[in-house]
């Protein structure tokens, strides 16, 4: 008898909704839950690029680009 647990739900690879192994080959990502859950994996990307850009538009090129891209678009 083997001493480690065996769930019979896993993660849907794609969407990550928990799935009954029998259920897998049946189920449909819905594509609202699969935009969500692309966005939570990509969350610390989505952070590092906010710190990046912040810290890019404190230098003085940053801060050049602001003022040419309000003044162009004005």
């Amino acid at each position: 008898m083997s001493s480690f647990f065996t769930s019979q739900h896993m993660p849907c690879a794609d969407c990550g909704a928990s799935l009954h192994t029998g259920e897998r080959d049946a189920h449909t990502c819905d594509p609202e839950r699969q935009i969500e859950y692309r966005l939570l994996l990509l969350q610390d990307e989505v952070s590092s690029f906010d710190a990046g850009l912040s810290a890019y538009l404190a230098t003085a090129q940053g801060r050049f680009a602001q003022w040419l891209a309000e003044r162009e678009r004005g």
